[in-house]
């Protein structure tokens, strides 16, 4: 936990000072990507420590200090209820734009952008208050040494968790993930084939947009991996039959998640890398490409141009 903490808090904040500094980086859902690290934040840099704090302290520790117990309990679940909102808004976003790119411009302004990005931190919420009205609960779990939602109170929420708030989320983001790879797939050949000196700004933007791609879709994996394995146990263990162990190897798992997304962009996306050096140099740079507005527009008319291409 004390790694994840370190790493996570780190992690994010360089995601979040990367993204506001550097506009040429990750321009396509930028803004749901930094919604991410700002709900991954809060897992990594407020739950995790209180996690290090209850396997410390144990629960006598939080026995007089409930309304901390419930901040605590209420912040992680509507942080990470967020963040599954937020990378399957990023999902869509980026499906919308190599699936469907001559209306992407038109739906994602500014302004709706910035109301999706809201709505994810309302909506996420809302899926938590019901621990405060009596569907559900905060408690501190003895067997996940934090103060959580008490997954034992009522059965219709720990499925409606499960298979909601993770399944449904999981299943969005896989169908969007496999419209990405059939489109991408079935436009390849055709833009290899574009062998015009003319074409080439068209192939370059075409084989960024596959990197994106390829680095949402390794992001994909990893929250598959890390919150299936929770949401199976909670589902099938509300009598609080499986051991101390399994308990807390699924949630630090699962909170594992918030600290990885950093690490995956440096290791996936050469353009980032360069914007990081360069905030680690102490500089807060802007790479080689146009960074304003137009360059949005410009790579979204290139994307066009080559689809227009094949199309003729």
């Amino acid at each position: 936990m004390s790694v994840l903490f370190v790493v996570g808090t780190f992690g994010n904040l360089l995601i979040i000072v990367v993204s506001a500094c550097n506009k040429a980086v990750n321009k396509i859902g930028k803004a749901f990507m930094m919604n991410l690290a700002v709900a991954d934040l809060c897992v990594a840099g407020i739950a995790d420590p209180m996690c290090i704090l209850g396997v410390v302290k144990g629960q006598t520790y939080f026995d007089d200090k409930l309304e901390l117990c419930h901040f605590i309990a209420s912040m992680c679940l509507t942080a990470c209820f967020c963040a599954f909102l937020s990378l399957t808004m990023l999902t869509i976003n980026r499906c919308f734009y190599v699936c469907h790119n001559e209306s992407y411009q038109k739906l994602y302004t500014r302004f709706t952008t910035g109301l999706m990005c809201g709505m994810c931190w309302v909506m996420a919420f809302l899926c938590e208050f019901p621990n405060f009205v009596g569907w559900g609960s905060h408690s501190f779990d003895e067997k996940n040494h934090q103060c959580i939602w008490d997954r034992t109170a009522s059965l219709s929420y720990s499925l409606f968790l499960s298979i909601g708030l993770i399944g449904v989320p999981l299943l969005v983001m896989g169908i969007c993930n496999v419209k990405i790879v059939l489109e991408i797939w079935k436009k390849k050949n055709d833009i290899y084939k574009l062998d015009s000196d003319d074409h080439y700004p068209s192939m370059k933007a075409w084989n960024e947009t596959i990197r994106t791609s390829k680095t949402l879709f390794i992001i994909f994996t990893m929250f598959m991996m890390c919150w299936t394995p929770y949401a199976i146990i909670i589902a099938i263990d509300v009598e609080d039959r499986l051991s101390m162990e399994v308990h807390l190897f699924v949630t630090m798992t699962a909170h594992a998640h918030s600290s990885l997304n950093c690490a995956i962009y440096i290791i996936c996306n050469q353009r980032f890398r360069r914007a990081v050096k360069a905030i680690l140099n102490c500089r807060c740079s802007r790479i080689k490409r146009p960074t304003s507005h137009s360059s949005e527009s410009k790579e979204r008319n290139t994307l066009n141009m080559v689809v227009s291409s094949i199309s003729s």
